[in-house]
């Protein structure tokens, strides 16, 4: 993974990942991943943009692989640039349209939905504040 982060600042080319703020009254969806270097830790459904995709195609397709919800994506809260990793986050503002909360246990442990007090209360444990930081954009 190292190498690809290295190899993208050569090549002057960011990753660009889509998010999704879902919202329940007071209430934010978060996902704790299961896999790799984030492991345990806890953020927002999304991931990669793929080619020939945008990123509001990125995000209603993670969201729906994920969490198995379907979303309608309301507007755009922030585009955040990572620059120790050499990404870009979008990150949307979405309604639950549809489906049933489940997740994939290959790629996740959990998703809960919490309130801003219980996200920040978990602070150390989040994919970063970028976290928090898109969910107060609400």
């Amino acid at each position: 993974m190292e190498w690809k982060i290295r190899l993208r600042k050569l090549l002057g080319k960011k990753r660009h990942t889509a998010h999704v703020v879902l919202v329940d009254q007071d209430r934010f969806l978060l996902v704790q991943e299961a896999v790799g270097g984030i492991r345990e830790l806890w953020g927002l459904p999304g991931g990669g943009v793929k080619r020939n995709e945008t990123a509001e195609e990125a995000a209603i397709r993670e969201v729906k692989e994920e969490t198995g919800l379907d979303v309608e994506l309301l507007k755009e809260l922030a585009v955040m640039e990572d620059k120790r990793r050499g990404n870009v986050r979008h990150v949307f503002l979405g309604k639950v349209t549809g489906g049933k909360l489940r997740i994939d246990r290959a790629e996740h442990m959990d998703a809960r939905w919490m309130t801003i007090g219980d996200v920040k209360s978990i602070k150390n444990k989040l994919r970063g504040d970028w976290v928090i930081e898109a969910v107060s954009l609400t």
